[in-house]
């Protein structure tokens, strides 16, 4: 499984906490301890997304829009291109009675458990995870 998805949450709590200022994909590499190019890779994603934006000429990242309406189903949208959640394995033995089958077991298996996942991270909105990183408990929002 990618760690695009965790780095994409740090990187938006990251600009949620330090509002209205900019953050630099350096700054926020510093944080994540990776390189400022995997940084801007996974901040291209989340500005596809309309998640941050950055301005010709000024540097640095900010939100898009306010962490009360990003949830973390939207940053896992965003992150999905590295991959899906629950990756299945290939090459198997096609002359095995399971290995025949795995894929297409695991695949409705896998995708029903991304369904539930996406569900539940429908319910969490950045700012919860502001308001509980000092609990170190994510708590829904009361809006649902």
């Amino acid at each position: 499984m990618s760690t695009h998805f965790s780095v994409s949450v740090h990187c938006l709590l990251l600009l949620s906490l330090s509002a209205p200022e900019r953050i630099t994909s350096a700054e926020i590499a510093g944080s994540v301890n990776t390189n400022p190019v995997v940084v801007r890779r996974i901040l291209g994603g989340l500005k596809k997304a309309e998640l941050v934006n950055s301005s010709p000429g000024t540097r640095g990242f900010y939100l898009a829009k306010p962490s009360s309406e990003i949830t973390l189903a939207m940053i896992y949208q965003a992150a999905k291109d590295e991959g899906p959640l629950f990756p299945i394995h290939g090459n198997c033995n096609p002359d095995c009675e399971v290995g025949l089958h795995i894929d297409g077991l695991l695949t409705n298996l896998y995708m029903v458990a991304e369904s539930k996942v996406e569900q539940f991270f429908a319910s969490i909105t950045l700012e919860d995870m502001e308001r509980s990183s000092s609990q170190m408990e994510v708590v829904p929002s009361q809006s649902e």
